[in-house]
This record gives structure tokens, sequence and C-alpha cells, in this order.
């Protein structure tokens, strides 16, 4: 009975096992030889023994031999299809680590992109945030600055506005002083006046009683035979002589146009002509004031 290729693969298969571990003397004990060999007869069953019985048979062995080059020929197309097998195996193998290779590497490099535009992003929000918070640094500084300058400006205007009220009073000041004075002024001036008008009067007065009193003393003397006349006022290159306002002149020796008396240290004196006259015949007379 011949023996298909994937059947007798099998016996191979078991066998190059067993060779292996010899080859690389290995211990191997009666129960692994008892296994091995219970192992080959559950997988090959009785086809161990019926080849076996082929081979000791001197017909079975002959037409064996007849059909062995055969048998090679197809052992040696299942050794190249085996090695094709392997080949095809281990290109696919490798193709598929490479698939693996080239999924972890698109893998790992979209990994590393969405690390780069992860950091890229966390780089554009820390800036952000640092721009926002030097923007808010900034912002505040302004209006502290401008807190500031509202709060000079505010006390400039309070210091303006106290220095106009100042100046404002003083002027008011000053306004009032000058109403004060000048109605100090105008006062005084009402009363010099009113002293002026009152002076004039009492003067006129005054020359109203001499000229009564002058004429009683003409009168009187006129009717008085036993005293000699009393000379009238001598007029000096024909000067008026003023009945008032004859003003005390220290002149030294000086004789009255009147009475011829001499005076040697003072006397009253014409305002018009500077002719003398002593205080007796000066309010006699004239009634003059100083």
């Amino acid at each position: 009975m011949e023996m298909g290729l994937p059947e007798f693969s099998k016996s191979i298969t078991l066998r190059s096992q067993f060779n292996t571990i010899r080859s690389k003397r290995l211990y191997v004990g009666p129960q692994i030889r008892i296994g091995f060999n219970w192992l080959g007869e559950i997988v090959h069953g009785p086809w161990v023994r019926e080849a076996y019985e082929c081979l000791i048979d001197k017909e079975k062995r002959s037409d064996y031999d007849s059909h062995y080059f055969d048998l090679k020929d197809q052992w040696t197309e299942y050794w190249e299809w085996q090695e094709t097998q392997h080949k095809y195996e281990n290109k696919k193998r490798a193709e598929e680590e490479q698939r693996v290779a080239r999924e972890r590497a698109e893998r790992e490099k979209k990994a590393a992109e969405v690390k780069r535009a992860r950091k890229m992003e966390e780089e554009k929000r820390v800036a952000k945030e640092k721009a926002e918070r030097e923007r808010i640094r900034e912002e505040r500084i302004r209006q502290a600055e401008e807190r500031s300058r509202e709060a000079a400006r505010r006390a400039r205007v309070r210091q303006e506005q106290a220095a106009r009220e100042r100046l404002h009073k003083e002027k008011e000041k000053e306004a009032e002083k000058r109403s004060e004075e000048a109605a100090r002024k105008i006062r005084i001036e009402q009363e010099q006046a009113a002293q002026e008008r009152l002076k004039n009067i009492l003067i006129q007065q005054k020359q109203y009683t001499s000229r009564r009193n002058w004429a009683k003393l003409r009168e009187a003397a006129e009717h008085r035979d036993v005293k000699p006349e009393q000379p009238a006022p001598s007029r000096s290159h024909g000067c008026a002589h003023p009945q008032f306002g004859w003003p005390k002149k220290k002149n030294g020796r000086a004789s009255c146009v009147f009475c011829g008396e001499t005076r040697t240290k003072w006397s009253f004196c014409c305002p018009e002509c500077d002719v003398s006259a002593c205080p007796a015949c000066n309010n006699k007379y004239y009634m003059g004031y100083c």
C-alpha cells in the first residue's frame, strides 16, 4: 500500500523530531521511546505495520523497488513543495511583519504627530495664557497709571479751585479794603468839607462880629472927645488887609501896624502885604486864626 504525501509527511515529521532529539544528544529514556512509538502508532495507525510487511515480502518489495524512483521523485517534489511553502510562509510572515512594522511605524508616527500637535497646542495655550496674563498685567498697570493721573488731575483741580477761591477771597478782601478806604476817604473828605464849611461859617460869623465891634468902637471913639482916636489900620500900597487868616510869623523884631508895639519874637502878618500886627490888634480888628 502506497502512502500519499500528506500521510507520509506526518511520519517523516515525527521521525525528524526524534532525530532532532537524538542529534542534540538529549537523554531519551524508555518512557519517552514508548511514548514516541505510541504517538507514531496513533498518528500513522496501521500504515507502519503495513509498510513493514510490504518490505519483508519479496514480491511487494520488488514492486516497491520498481516504484522507488517515482516515490523519490514525489519526495523531491514534496521537499521542493515544502521548501516553496516554507519560503512562501517566510515571505508571507516577512510581509506580515513588515506590514505590522509599517502599521506600528504609522501608529508611532501618528502618535508622534498627535504628541507633537498636543505639544504645539500646549505651547500655544501656554503662550496664549502668558500673553493674556501679560495683557492683564499691562492693563492693570495702565489702569493704575490712569487712576494715578486722574487722582493727580483731581488734586490739581482742587488745588487750582482752592487757589482761585483764595484769590477770590483776597480780591474780595482787597475790594472791601478799597471800599472801606474809599468810604473812609469819602467820610474824611466829607468831614473835612463839613469842617471847612463850619470854619467858613465861623469865620463869617467872626467877620460879622468883628465888623459890628469895629463899628461900635468907631462910634464910641467918635463920641469920646477925651480919648484920642484910635488910628485906623494902615493900608500899605493899597492892600485891603484881609480880615481873617493872618498867620503867625517868627521873624524877630516887628512893629504892629495898628498900635506901633514892637514884637521881639513873633507876630501876625498880613497874607498879602506882609505887614505885622500884635495879637491884641489882630484879635481886636480882624479876629485872625493861626
